[in-house]
């Protein structure tokens, strides 16, 4: 209850610093905007010359789209605005010095403390889309499927954090190590099915990099309905992803003795 009352806490913080600059929240709406049409206009052109792709109607690629849209708003809100520069603010300015003070656990803080709301409009411009595409789909998910995709839903953001603490732990055995533009690269992979690519990258997109979860495991459970043995091993996927996190931060503190040394 405490970290709920935290984040919520810092969550409330962060929108009244954001409505401080409303004239920032248009320019945020109309970027997404172009930016989901932009992903729309390449399935359009893609499906312009098919009926399928590996499978994918275009139908069911506007729900992968759109499922992607809102795991993505969800890392851009409350994971990216903590992770992405903790190399340059946690380690080389010291900024984990601070936390390392506070009364609430480190990982949290450094992780989970900031927020950017405005990067919500692209949650909203998700759900829209994946609508669209189940009314072309023709199908109405039943209650059941939605408890299973929200619970998908969950499993991705919780690897998601994962991966971003895993990156920022290499912080602290090379604080000039940069990998966010690996990362954000590797990261627009899950924006397609993970079916078209070759084999060698498929694996490790399930396996050791597994964006498999963020976008195509939702996006089959929406469509298809839940299977328990693909939810089974994605819960346990993403909790030892979160265990491992967990044990590599705990190793970086060890290892680091402030901003100076």
């Amino acid at each position: 209850m405490k970290l709920i009352k935290l984040f919520g806490a810092g969550f409330s913080r962060s929108a009244q610093a954001t409505l401080a600059f409303r004239i920032n929240l248009i320019f945020d709406i109309l970027l997404s905007i172009i930016g989901l049409l932009a992903s729309l206009a390449t399935v359009i052109i893609v499906y312009a010359r098919t009926d399928s792709l590996v499978g994918w109607t275009e139908p069911e690629a506007y729900v992968l789209i759109g499922t992607f849209q809102v795991i993505s708003s969800l890392k851009h809100t409350f994971i990216d605005p903590n992770l992405s520069w903790f190399p340059e603010n946690g380690i080389r300015k010291g900024k984990l010095d601070t936390f390392l003070l506070q009364p609430a656990p480190t990982l949290f803080l450094a992780s989970l403390s900031r927020s950017t709301p405005l990067s919500l409009v692209q949650f909203l411009l998700g759900l829209v889309v994946i609508m669209i595409g189940l009314g072309r789909h023709g199908r109405t998910p039943t209650a059941g499927t939605v408890v299973a995709w929200v619970l998908t839903l969950i499993v991705a953001l919780a690897v998601t954090w994962a991966m971003g603490v895993l990156l920022a732990c290499l912080a602290f055995w090379a604080p000039r190590l940069q990998l966010d533009v690996f990362y954000g690269s590797a990261w627009e992979l899950a924006r397609y099915p993970t079916d078209i690519y070759r084999r060698p990258l498929r694996f490790a997109l399930t396996y050791l990099f597994p964006l498999t979860l963020i976008a195509t495991i939702p996006t089959s459970t929406l469509l298809h309905g839940p299977q328990v043995a693909v939810l089974g091993s994605a819960v346990a996927g993403a909790g030892a992803a979160c265990l491992l996190a967990v044990g590599c931060w705990r190793l970086g503190l060890r290892r680091y003795t402030g901003a100076t040394s």
